[in-house]
């Protein structure tokens, strides 16, 4: 058998291999959104799928909140090789209950590192990518220690209204930010721009953990309508 030959198999058995996986993640991709819609329908929710040039996934709508589990692509603008990032976030968000002023932060513990100066950079650096663009809202923001010992092991609270933060993370707060089923624990921020779940870096898609998140949204919801009456 001849080099050329050799070859020509090898360019044919590759195609082959090729065309299967785009059709195995065509087929995927497809269940994925049927078993989105089929969820929607049956807990009265609005399905959105979401093709954009720079954004693809979904969006899911109720009442006063809506979900949104993207890939969003980031083109390089500082050089020519047309480079690209690709980061998946999914967003659980409401503006129907908002604080007055201030704002609550609570997400992953975070290891005691002691980097000196160094370690205190590095703590506000993730504390803006928390915050986003409430730096207003977040003068004066500092750690407290609320809840039970076992939810301080997991999660960190961080606020600048300490009496609101301890209205705002209640009992039933507790409750599901403990039952979280992912390893990857979510950033909830309550502020006067109102309330949002972040999980970085995952789009979520499974059944369970969508239903996870909605939970845990409707929970901080009545809990931030709390805290905005007053109570």
């Amino acid at each position: 058998m001849s080099d050329l030959t050799s070859g020509l198999i090898v360019v044919a058995i590759t195609g082959v291999l090729i065309g299967v996986i785009f059709l195995l993640v065509g087929a995927q991709k497809k269940k994925r959104a049927a078993d989105l819609r089929n969820l929607a329908s049956m807990n009265g929710w609005i399905y959105e799928p979401v093709e954009e040039q720079l954004s693809s996934g979904w969006r899911l709508r109720k009442g006063d909140w809506t979900i949104e589990a993207l890939n969003q692509t980031t083109k390089s603008s500082s050089d020519n090789s047309n480079s690209s990032t690709v980061n998946s976030l999914t967003r659980w968000f409401s503006d129907s209950a908002r604080m007055a002023d201030g704002i609550v932060l609570i997400g992953p513990h975070q290891p005691e590192v002691n980097f000196g100066g160094l370690g205190e950079m590095v703590k506000m650096v993730a504390l803006r990518l928390m915050v986003g663009s409430e730096a207003d809202s977040a003068i004066g923001i500092e750690r407290v220690e609320l809840g039970s010992l076992e939810l301080m092991a997991r999660c960190m609270v961080w606020t600048n209204r300490e009496e609101s933060a301890k209205k705002f993370l209640d009992e039933p707060l507790e409750y599901e930010l403990l039952a979280w089923p992912l390893k990857m624990l979510p950033v909830i921020k309550f502020s006067p721009g109102g309330l949002e779940i972040k999980i970085q870096g995952m789009r979520l898609y499974k059944e369970q953990d969508i239903v996870a998140l909605v939970k845990l949204g409707n929970t901080a919801l009545d809990s931030a309508y709390q805290v905005e009456k007053g109570k």
